[in-house]
């Protein structure tokens, strides 16, 4: 009875154990469920912290990168401002020393010309005033002696009738007595002119000049009387000789007063072909890659900002992506190819008839937009006329996207044709002539040939537009296409400037803007990677020489003309800074959609479902 009664009330407690077990059971498992919806909750909302943390990283490394390509940008222009200061520091030396020497060299030499020429005309002035002087003087001691003569002449012809007529006619003696007087006469008459004759000798010693002779003035004065004669002979022999060699030596005079006056008008003529041949540059190779830099960085932000407001155009969900992408290609390709080259375009037309995965890609649009304003500007920048013309039509057709298929074709290409032309003339002049020749004959044509910036706005809003419709992009409202437009000039100035400066300010020697054409083998000898350390700087495998795919940025190069003996003209060229270009892995790669992308477009899509 104890086992049975034990038996059953075994079963009985085993009973209300069992149905309160499954009582506990169902409160568990309905714990457990809102337990594991709340975990799953959790972990959908850490997914998405993670995501976006994913996310955030990503941004931050590329903004990382972009920080450290600035980064290192900057470091290298500090140096070369570093390098430029101390270089300027001793060219400032050099140039102390160079006007000081120029400036002893003037106060030993100029002032010696100017001097001699200022002496000799006061001089010779003064000489002429003293001879005045000496002409009147003698003229009035001329006047004196005739007086003189005339007075005597007349006394004697009133004495003589009164002593003919009173006394008997003269004997012998009294002949004699009056041939003594008219001897003491001559006599007293040659002392007096032989005085005036030292006179007049010691006064030409001093200055020389044409003296008077006695045959001067009215020819009345000449008298052939017995009296004058000797004394006109007198006079006149030594005094002659005399004035003779005055006027020799103011002929010499006159002639060195030109020969002064001639090698002033040579010296000045000399002084202009200096500054033609020998003018010194306005601009070192220093400012001018400085301004290569300026030109690339204005180009950088103009691409990084067309990299933030295109996206991947929208089409209606009916249409038919292949054939509107293949209408919009054929459309706009030459265009497109002319500004980025055969394989870019062809790129970018392929991958835009595929389906988009993500809204946009800035780091393609940002190299594409970058090659294509670097190409265009090569192509403008380097020419020595301007020849756009825009109307109405292609004004409207750079808006719409749409190259100008007619109108003046044959104007652009004489245009063109007398651009080669100036060109070719430039290149034959370059290598037949001297280089400072060839400089200056550079620098004034660029200065006075018809230049202008008209049309350049819409050349390369044309061009921009082109290659949207080849890649497929467009921007989000009229507004942004509105602001693209209005930023494009701001790479006009730089880009003159640096056309001034290699054409005008620098004439010592040939800079040219250097550009990789598309297709050539990477050379790190004389071109740089401009996104080496992208992600394909993480690969540790070394791969085969990769072809350029085009520029990103100008370089500049030094162009040097040899003539030697044997072999004709020899072009030889040195880079002074490298360019940058686009290599086939780099487009590659941003063509490749990020992964971490598209993680973040499937959270999105499950937080919308939840």
């Amino acid at each position: 009875m104890e086992c049975c009664a034990g038996h059953d009330a075994d079963p009985g407690a085993g009973l209300i154990e069992a149905e309160g077990w499954d009582g506990l059971s169902d409160k568990a498992i309905i714990a457990l469920r809102r337990s594991l919806m709340e975990s799953e909750q959790k972990a959908n909302l850490w997914k998405e912290q993670a995501e976006e943390t994913r996310t955030e990283y990503i941004q931050c490394k590329s903004n990382a990168r972009v920080l450290q390509i600035e980064l290192d940008s900057t470091q290298k222009k500090l140096a070369r401002f570093q390098e430029e200061c101390k270089r300027q520091g001793h060219l400032i030396e050099e140039l102390k020393k160079e006007i000081a020497r120029k400036s002893s060299e003037r106060l030993t030499e100029d002032p010696w010309h100017k001097y001699n020429a200022e002496a000799l005309e006061t001089e010779l002035k003064s000489t002429q005033e003293e001879l005045t002087q000496i002409k009147k003087e003698y003229s009035k001691q001329r006047r004196l002696v005739d007086e003189l003569r005339k007075g005597r002449k007349q006394i004697g012809m009133a004495q003589e009738p009164e002593s003919s007529a009173k006394r008997p006619p003269a004997s012998k003696e009294e002949q004699a007595a009056s041939a003594n007087q008219a001897k003491e006469w001559l006599l007293r008459d040659y002392a007096m002119a032989k005085q005036l004759d030292k006179e007049l000798n010691a006064r030409k010693d001093k200055f020389g000049e044409d003296i008077p002779s006695n045959s001067d003035g009215d020819p009345s004065d000449r008298r052939p009387d017995v009296h004058s004669a000797p004394t006109s002979n007198l006079l006149t022999g030594p005094v002659e000789s005399q004035l003779e060699m005055a006027r020799a030596e103011i002929a010499t005079l006159k002639k060195e007063v030109e020969r002064v006056k001639l090698s002033e008008v040579r010296g000045k003529e000399l002084k202009d072909a200096q500054m033609f041949l020998g003018k010194a540059d306005t601009l070192s190779v220093t400012d001018v890659i400085q301004k290569v830099d300026a030109l690339n960085e204005e180009i950088f932000q103009m691409a990084a900002f067309l990299a933030e407001v295109l996206i991947y155009e929208v089409l209606q969900p009916d249409a038919n992506r292949l054939e509107h992408r293949q209408a919009a290609i054929q459309l706009t390709y030459e265009s497109a190819r002319h500004t980025l080259g055969d394989t870019l375009a062809n790129t970018l037309a392929h991958e835009s008839v595929n389906e988009p995965k993500e809204e946009s890609n800035p780091l393609l649009v940002q190299i594409v937009m970058q090659i294509a304003l670097t190409n265009w500007c090569g192509n403008f920048g380097c020419r020595w006329t301007s020849y756009q013309r825009i109307d109405n039509e292609s004004a409207n057709q750079a808006k719409e996207g749409q190259p100008k298929e007619s109108g003046s074709k044959s104007g652009i290409s004489k245009q063109l044709d007398h651009d080669r032309f100036i060109s070719e003339l430039y290149d034959s002049i370059r290598d037949h002539e001297d280089r400072a020749v060839a400089g200056r004959w550079r620098s004034i044509t660029k200065a006075h040939i018809p230049f202008s910036t008209t049309g350049w706005d819409h050349s390369l809003m044309l061009a921009i537009c082109s290659i949207m419709n080849v890649a497929g992009w467009a921007t989000r409202s009229d507004d942004e296409m509105a602001q693209v437009e209005k930023r494009l000039s701001s790479i006009f100035k730089p880009l003159l400037d640096l056309r001034k400066a290699t054409g005008e300010d620098v004439t010592s020697t040939d800079l040219e803007v250097c550009i990789i054409q598309p297709g050539q083998t990477f050379d790190r000898a004389y071109m740089e990677d401009a996104y080496a350390d992208g992600r394909s700087s993480t690969k540790s495998k070394k791969s085969a020489p990769e072809a350029v795919i085009s520029t990103s940025g100008f370089g500049l190069q030094r162009l040097a003309v040899r003539r030697p003996k044997v072999g004709g003209v020899q072009r030889q060229l040195e880079i002074l800074s490298m360019p940058k270009v686009v290599l086939e892995k780099t487009i590659k790669e941003a063509l490749e959609p990020p992964p971490l992308a598209k993680k973040k477009k499937a959270t999105s899509g499950l937080t919308g479902l939840s």
